[in-house]
């Protein structure tokens, strides 16, 4: 956690290794973002960034899928 004038904020890293059937959506949403950000970064026209959901949403659907699997 780093405090700023403004508030604070709290960044996690989930090191957990994705199940093999959601690999290639987990990754291909990592790569569009990433994308987005450099084409910011660099102030290059590219593609729109991809809002999916909040981070909460994302990790109840990340959760619910495992679930279903039964891992």
């Amino acid at each position: 956690m780093i405090g700023t004038a403004h508030g604070t904020l709290v960044a996690v890293q989930d090191t957990r290794d994705v199940p093999e059937e959601y690999r290639e959506a987990v990754e291909s949403a990592m790569n569009e973002r990433m994308s987005a950000v450099l084409h910011k970064m660099w102030d290059e026209p590219g593609p729109a960034p991809v809002l999916r959901g909040s981070v909460p949403l994302m990790t109840q659907e990340f959760r619910a899928a495992v679930a279903h699997t039964g891992t």
